[in-house]
Formats: structure tokens, C-alpha cells, sequence
């Protein structure tokens, strides 16, 4: 009995850090055509990619870490 509610338990967590995963990198794709967008709208077509990934980057990381101060 304890081993199938552990058993379900790392089934359940695994599939959750899968779907918490999955979420991230869609939610960061979100971030990069956002920031290309807004880039252009600004008057800079020519942006660097990686400019445009560390961007992407620092507005995700302020995303979680604010979230995570929320009260």
C-alpha cells in the first residue's frame, strides 16, 4: 500500500516537472517574439539574436522570481 502511494506520487511529480518544463519554454518562445516585436516597433529591425535570448532570459528569470515573492 505505502509502495503504490509512493509509486503514484514520483508518477505525479514527474509529470508535473514534464508539464512545468514544457510551460517554461513556450512561455519563453512567448518572451523572444515579444521582444522582437517590440524591438522593431522601437526602431531596431536589426537586433542580434543573442541579444534578443539574453533579453528573453532576464525577463523570464524576473517573471519566476517575482512570482515567487508575491504574498
Amino acid at each position: 500500500m505505502r509502495l503504490v502511494r509512493g509509486l503514484t506520487g514520483l508518477t505525479l511529480t514527474i509529470f508535473a516537472s514534464f508539464i512545468l518544463i514544457l510551460l517554461g519554454i513556450v512561455y519563453f518562445m512567448a518572451t523572444i517574439w515579444m521582444i522582437k516585436i517590440g524591438a522593431r516597433w522601437a526602431g531596431f529591425p536589426d537586433v542580434e539574436g543573442s541579444t534578443v535570448v539574453m533579453t528573453a532570459g532576464i525577463v523570464s528569470a524576473a517573471a519566476m522570481i517575482g512570482s515567487s515573492l508575491q504574498k
